[in-house]
């Protein structure tokens, strides 16, 4: 993984010597595990037994038999509670310590950790310091960063604080994509979640037993215009954060703290999958109704459908929505108005009350008031969204493709700015969006040459 050649495999088929020895221990573990779930089956969980499977488990820690085994062992006593609980959450703790010195990212062996730590015995601030030191070693450990979130969860420590060790690790390694993603997680708990709350989320606090939120419901129409936004703009709605938009002054921050990393190393691909998010997030400020347009432009295709007429077999675009709508009204108009009324008052019944239904749906002036006020934030969003791709794209023209016309980092995310421009309607008239649109094709056919094999 990352480019790390594994030396021991390629020893293993060299070596003769090495084979048989491998081959033993392969032995020795499979008699050991069937020893132990031998033990299983009859419910012996003796202190011989334990061990064993800790020996085993030292040597391979993946061998996630085993750990539920223990769990099944273990958990009357840590139920009992305790000094002996107390003792049995050392225990295991040492032993899942030693195994991640064995195998730093064993699923199996994180997964046991947290478990523990769920029982409620283990001193938090200690198991904060040992995963610092575990991300020390390696900083993009993806299963470090998990267990990280879990234990913030577990302390109530807020996102707020952990935006702050995120970004010194970010500092000390642009390339580290784990860091670059818990940041994105962070920054939608922070606006988006309820105001800083724990900085615990996903599997973590499942495993602990308790509920923390990682995602604000969206709106239907919020998230309508986050898939289509981020759709234009090449991002994929991989998180809940993408789903709830961030503030435009939060975003203009990691737009900045992004920038410096692209003018570090412009070719790592870590702060770029970043800058699509921070885009996905810039377009989800788009309303509802703009979603709809915005879907419309991006499938011109499909607005224009044809159907086979059955006079002539010629085709013919489908009925707009609102044609279709009117057809539907006019049809029921119709039906109603050939009901033969049973008497007089029964009709003057059906108009009263039609005339109140009618009196009830028009808007009050507070209502109409406050639909004039959406309006004018949502055109406001619609002007700052334009503002900010016309910016983004304008600094990937001068700070690196001015330097380096043909990296392919800034022209694929400048193609995909003006297409997303263009498709969204954020140019400032049609013929400027029909230019974008067609800079925007000129670019792909580029990048189809610098790099054949993505060509599609």
């Amino acid at each position: 993984m990352h480019g790390r050649p594994r030396e021991y495999k390629n020893k293993l088929k060299s070596d003769p010597k090495l084979q048989e020895s491998y081959k033993k221990k392969v032995d020795a573990i499979r008699n050991g595990t069937a020893l132990v779930l031998e033990y299983r089956k009859q419910r012996k969980y003796d202190p011989a037994v334990l061990d064993a499977s800790a020996k085993l488990l030292k040597v391979v820690p993946e061998i996630y038999t085993l750990w539920n085994f223990r769990r099944e062992a273990l958990l009357p006593v840590f139920q009992a509670g305790g000094q002996e609980a107390q003792r049995a959450s050392e225990g295991e703790l040492a032993l899942t310590q030693a195994c991640l010195t064995e195998n730093p990212k064993s699923y199996s062996t994180w997964h046991h950790r947290k478990w523990v730590v769920a029982r409620g015995l283990a001193p938090l601030e200690r198991e904060l310091g040992l995963v610092a030191r575990a991300l020390d070693e390696d900083q993009r450990n993806f299963h470090a960063w998990n267990y990280r979130q879990f234990i913030c969860g577990r302390m109530g420590r807020s996102a707020q604080e952990e935006l702050g060790y995120v970004e010194e690790k970010i500092v000390q390694n642009f390339s580290n994509y784990s860091a670059w993603h818990f940041r994105t997680i962070l920054l939608h708990q922070l606006y988006c979640g309820g105001g800083g709350g724990a900085a615990g989320i996903g599997g973590g606090a499942a495993a602990a037993g308790s509920a923390h939120p990682s995602t604000t419901t969206a709106t239907p129409a919020a998230t309508a215009a986050s898939t289509t936004a981020a759709g234009a703009a090449g991002v994929t709605r991989g998180s809940a954060s993408q789903r709830t938009p961030i503030p435009h002054e939060v975003l203009d921050q990691e737009y900045d703290m992004v920038h410096q990393a692209f003018a570090t190393d412009a070719r790592d691909e870590s702060p770029w999958m970043y800058y699509r998010w921070l885009v996905g997030n810039t377009l989800a400020h788009l309303g509802g109704q703009q979603a709809a347009e915005a879907t419309n432009s991006c499938a011109t295709e499909t607005t224009t459908t044809a159907t086979t007429s059955s006079s002539g077999g010629q085709n013919q675009p489908t009925a707009a929505p609102e044609a279709a709508a009117e057809d539907s009204r006019s049809s029921a108009s119709a039906a109603a108005a050939h009901k033969a009324p049973t008497n007089a008052a029964g009709t003057d019944a059906a108009d009263a009350a039609a005339a109140d239904s009618s009196a009830s749906q028009r808007p009050t002036g507070h209502e109409a008031s406050e639909a004039a006020a959406a309006a004018a934030a949502a055109e406001a969003n619609r002007a700052i969204v334009a503002a900010v791709l016309d910016r983004e794209a304008r600094r990937l023209q001068e700070e690196h493709l001015a330097a380096e016309p043909d990296a392919r980092w800034p022209l694929l995310t400048l193609a995909r700015l003006r297409e997303a421009q263009a498709r969204l309607g954020l140019a400032a008239s049609p013929e400027a969006a029909a230019q974008l649109a067609e800079e925007a094709r000129q670019l792909y056919g580029r990048l189809a040459v610098l790099d054949p094999l993505r060509g599609g």
